[in-house]
């Protein structure tokens, strides 16, 4: 503390601006060491901005904080749904070629899945330690970069081991994805906010689904032959040019950690206030990770007890079998089989975000991971007892596209439940993805052989039992999180946040704090004062 010279101004009140002035002492100070920043208590929505925010948050934050998030948004989501559209498209238009000339031109089995998987899972882990040595906002962009031009080389493919080579290699770089925008939104936004855009991220793979089907669509159709070029080769070609411009905004966009950002579009003030903004939620940046520190990663608790709600429900997904059923029952054509599906896409969105939203308003994260469980947790009972009435199951079958909301909801709870740890909530969700690839690559086989197609003898009733133990195991990781917060000494703050004792939030002069000690399961209040 002694370190910084810090001087915080009061927000300008007709304009509700943030303004931090520091004076930099040393490199400590730079990174914010125990910042403080002010924040206009006394602001008061109006009434329409407090009913629009129940949909979207920023629309009720004073005006200098709705400011700061919306560049958030307007930078690091947005970024993070093309890059995640991006993803899904590369992997459409893989299946989608493959009915369109790509098995006779390239005369190839079709075995790109199974490579890109193998990349995938080799790629989960590792990627994300690499990002704790190499800056995000230079490897994930490079990733893309790469992916992009290997996507267009496919182009020029002629033969099977070509394709399984780029899909390899494909599937590594793309395993920096998912778990890398995790990490980089579970560190920059408030509990309010987070949930919520997590699921929007996860819902941008069906649009990119919707995408890819109209370029295939679209190339076939009308670039079929031009210029000697098959029209799926020209899908890999447009996939390419849509994928490597958006990677290439990475470089800008990304901003890496709030400590150690070089964002250039933010300014000195604004990166002294993201600062104080995860300094008060007690939200740990990164630290040195060290081979201790990864050796420590797989001999602590934290990553095996969140991976159970993590893996065990991804593995009773079963909504893709929906379009064989639709196929057995003879009474839709090859384009409603087709269409239908993405109500069920629809709905998954809808719903996915209804419960992320609801559990950033309430902050009751395992209340609605455990209610987000139900539903599938029903639907596959029902898909397995089967005899039931063909509109309930058609009901049950779209209904049942909703089965991954939890997810959203369980990964921004993590976030919060281990904010301690920066470089544990990265590895932790690299780890899972690892464990579902590795899983997937033979159990859907087992469970859903196609030769019993749609009637599977063990398919439902297995999903069904997954869900259920996703609903034991959901209060299993609420009890967990609380024991461990207990045995690390930590104190609840006023975001709901467990935090060490010496974080407090110490920006507010002469206030009284009501705070729960976990340690002794009793209340105390806590006088702070300003530093």
């Amino acid at each position: 503390m002694a370190a910084a010279k810090q001087e915080i101004s009061d927000l300008d009140k007709s304009s509700g601006t943030i303004s931090v002035v520091q004076e930099l002492d040393s490199e400590q100070n730079r990174l914010g060491s125990n910042p403080i920043s002010t924040v206009e208590d006394t602001w008061k929505p109006a009434k329409w901005r407090r009913m629009l925010a129940v949909v979207w948050d920023t629309f009720e934050l004073p005006p200098g904080e709705r400011q700061y998030v919306q560049r958030l948004d307007f930078f690091i989501f947005s970024y993070s749904l093309l890059s995640y559209v991006v993803k899904y498209l590369d992997q459409g238009n893989v299946s989608n070629a493959y009915v369109s000339g790509m098995q006779e031109d390239a005369r190839n089995e079709n075995l790109f899945t199974t490579f890109f998987n193998i990349g995938y899972l080799i790629g989960s882990f590792p990627t994300q330690v690499i990002m704790t040595r190499i800056r995000p906002s230079y490897f994930i962009p490079s990733c893309e970069v790469l992916w992009g031009i290997l996507v267009m080389t496919l182009a020029a493919a002629n033969n099977a081991k070509t394709i399984y080579g780029i899909r390899f290699v494909v599937g590594l770089c793309e395993a920096t994805v998912f778990p890398g925008f995790m990490w980089i939104l579970g560190s920059w936004y408030y509990p309010s906010q987070l949930a919520k855009r997590m699921a929007l991220f996860e819902c941008s793979s069906s649009a990119a689904g919707m995408f890819s089907g109209y370029i295939q669509t679209g190339a076939y159709a009308h670039m079929n032959g031009l210029y000697g070029i098959a029209g799926w080769r020209w899908a890999f070609i447009l996939d390419g040019i849509i994928s490597i411009p958006i990677a290439c905004m990475g470089y800008y966009c990304l901003p890496d950690f709030p400590t150690t950002t070089q964002a250039r579009w933010l300014n000195k003030e604004q990166r002294a206030y993201g600062v104080a903004r995860m300094a008060k939620l007690g939200r740990k940046p990164p630290k040195k990770f060290t081979l201790q520190r990864l050796g420590g990663f797989f001999f602590s608790l934290r990553p095996w007890v969140f991976c159970i709600p993590y893996n065990i429900g991804n593995f009773g997904s079963s909504y893709s079998y929906f379009n064989l059923w639709l196929k057995a029952t003879g009474r839709y054509s090859v384009e409603q089989i087709n269409i239908l599906p993405t109500a069920g896409n629809a709905i998954s969105i809808v719903v996915t975000y209804s419960f992320s939203l609801l559990s950033d308003i309430t902050r009751r994260r395992a209340t609605f991971a455990f209610a987000a469980t139900v539903i599938p947790f029903f639907t596959n009972i029902c898909l397995a007892v089967w005899n039931i009435s063909f509109n309930f199951k058609l009901a049950v079958n779209l209904i049942n596209y909703a089965g991954w909301s939890y997810q959203p909801v369980l990964n921004a709870w993590a976030s919060e439940a281990f904010q301690d740890d920066a470089e544990m909530r990265g590895l932790m969700i690299g780890m899972g993805n690892t464990i579902n690839y590795a899983m997937n690559a033979w159990l859907p086989l087992v469970l859903f052989p196609t030769t019993e197609a749609p009637v599977y003898k063990y398919g439902y009733k297995f999903s069904a039992g997954f869900y259920g133990i996703e609903l034991v195991s959901i209060p299993m990781f609420y009890l967990f999180v609380k024991w461990d917060h207990k045995r690390r000494g930590k104190v609840i703050n006023k975001y709901g946040l467990a935090i060490d004792r010496d974080d407090l939030d110490y920006s507010e002069s002469d206030t009284v704090k009501e705070i729960v000690d976990i340690e002794k399961g009793s209340h105390h209040v806590v006088t702070v004062h300003e530093i």
